[in-house]
């Protein structure tokens, strides 16, 4: 099958052995070649496992159920890393899956975003139903480079957020809501606050992500509600793997902040407040960091690799399943 709209190129198999490095890295697929020398880095099992296998033919590894079955959208997204085909006299033929169907086949080409342009803007002038929006902004994307919002410089940065900024914005207003509340209550009850805030904020983190971020289905027909979805959620699940979309602005997880702390208010008493408060701030910078390192971070810690696993079954297989990212204890 060849892939429309690419530049038609021809390579021999022992030409594509030669591109297995990080620098060049290639594969073949079904006699199509592909260059995923910029999305190694980015793949959501880790560099190292398409290392073994640059310059040789992936086609049946990537249906290996035994190493990982791979979904339509992976192929969806190594459609965009065409770049030509096998020379006639290195084809073979393609074995299909057990259905007949060719994986390439089942892409479906639908007019939604296009990840090269300002994202924003066409969000705000499309006329996207919500069933279409919905489907469309959960199926993965890749770029080599953050996406774009804005064509406006100044907008624009307010969109980038590094993985540093959140441990170095929320520290200080943590021990300042520590020194705060030791003038209300003792040290013990400063504790006791602050152990519970932490130990909370796993119940948080899975309430925020599936009630508030995942509200999907449940949003108001429009425009106006899917560019709050998109850039409050959407995005993320649309480019999961932007480095720059991956840990949440500080002007919008402090807009999220003093509404809860509005409600804790009601509850706990100055002081303890203070103390459940920063302990929920520990507990979220200590998220924001692991779901960054989730998308981009490799170990040798097999608790640490069921998490990334479990963390990315939900971007890449089931967006309704899957919601706790520091743990799984509330999604049981």
């Amino acid at each position: 099958m060849q892939l429309e709209d690419a530049k038609q190129r021809e390579y021999s198999r022992a030409e594509v052995a030669k591109h297995d490095s990080q620098e060049s890295l290639w594969v073949v697929r079904g006699n199509q070649v592909f260059d995923l020398t910029t999305f190694h880095t980015d793949h959501p099992g880790g560099s190292e496992i398409l290392m073994q296998f640059g310059g040789q033919d992936i086609t049946d590894v990537l249906r290996d159920s035994d190493m990982h079955a791979h979904s339509i959208e992976a192929y969806r997204v190594l459609k965009d890393f065409y770049i030509g085909e096998i020379v006639a006299g290195d084809r073979r033929p393609l074995t299909k899956p057990v259905d007949g169907k060719d994986e390439m086949e089942c892409i479906e080409d639908v007019d939604f975003l296009d990840i090269h342009k300002p994202l924003m803007a066409q969000m705000w002038w499309s006329s996207f139903s919500n069933d279409l929006y919905i489907r469309e902004v959960h199926r993965p994307r890749h770029l080599p480079r953050p996406a774009v919002f804005f064509a406006n410089p100044f907008l624009e940065k307010f969109t980038r957020t590094p993985w540093w900024v959140i441990p170095v914005y929320w520290t200080p207003i943590m021990l300042g809501l520590l020194h705060l509340g030791s003038e209300y209550e003792s040290v013990q009850v400063m504790a006791i606050g602050f152990v519970f805030g932490v130990l909370s904020w796993t119940l948080m983190e899975y309430s925020i992500h599936r009630f508030v971020f995942h509200y999907d289905e449940n949003i108001p027909e429009g425009t106006i509600y899917q560019c709050a979805h998109f850039l409050l959620h959407g995005v993320h699940h649309f480019l999961p793997m932007d480095p720059l979309r991956l840990v949440m602005p500080p002007a919008l997880s402090t807009f999220l902040a003093l509404h809860i702390l509005a409600i804790l208010s009601c509850v706990f008493s100055m002081g303890m407040l203070h103390a459940v408060c920063a302990g929920l701030i520990v507990g979220y910078v200590l998220y924001d960091e692991c779901h960054y390192w989730l998308h981009h971070g490799t170990s040798q810690n097999a608790y640490l690799n069921q998490l990334k696993s479990y963390h990315l079954r939900h971007h890449y297989k089931d967006f309704k399943a899957g919601f706790g990212i520091t743990s799984d204890f509330w999604d049981k």
